[in-house]
């Protein structure tokens, strides 16, 4: 909770939406917030960036959006989305191999409070693809029976 001197410090902040973001960080559980701002976590934001071989621009909105998501603005079911849209990342594989090394990095041992300040249960996965069957006008396969008449 907000102590007296942080409240203070708060209410001197002019720009209302700088005060709400203060105040959201102030809400965190403790280990969120001191994983933030620490240089470990800078430290393996750079090397994440580095592996995904990612640009200054595309670094800086990485780091940014993990940021958010951390500080709750930013859902954490959209994190691959937001992700790719963010960096410009033309590939959504990509963007999820980003998601996953952030994802382990970063979130993982913070995992429970996340859940929290999201409000979710369960640990997003990322939308995990099934394989399309093409459409074909021939034999399909119906079970364990081949329908020759293909409808």
């Amino acid at each position: 909770m907000l102590d007296s001197k942080q409240i203070k410090q708060i209410e001197a902040i002019i720009d209302p939406i700088i005060k709400k973001k203060y105040l959201k960080y102030f809400q965190l559980p403790q280990n969120i917030r001191q994983i933030m701002f620490s240089v470990e976590t800078a430290d393996q934001m750079y090397q994440v960036t580095q592996k995904n071989h990612l640009d200054n621009n595309q670094g800086w909105w990485a780091a940014h959006t993990t940021g958010m998501v951390l500080l709750g603005e930013t859902n954490i079911v959209n994190f691959v989305k937001t992700l790719q849209e963010k960096c410009k990342l033309t590939e959504e594989t990509s963007a999820r191999q980003l998601a996953r090394d952030i994802n382990q990095s970063i979130f993982l041992p913070v995992q429970e409070s996340l859940k929290k300040v999201h409000q979710i249960s369960e640990w997003p996965r990322g939308e995990e693809r099934k394989p399309v069957m093409p459409q074909t006008n021939g034999p399909q396969l119906n079970g364990n029976i081949v329908d020759l008449k293909g409808e």
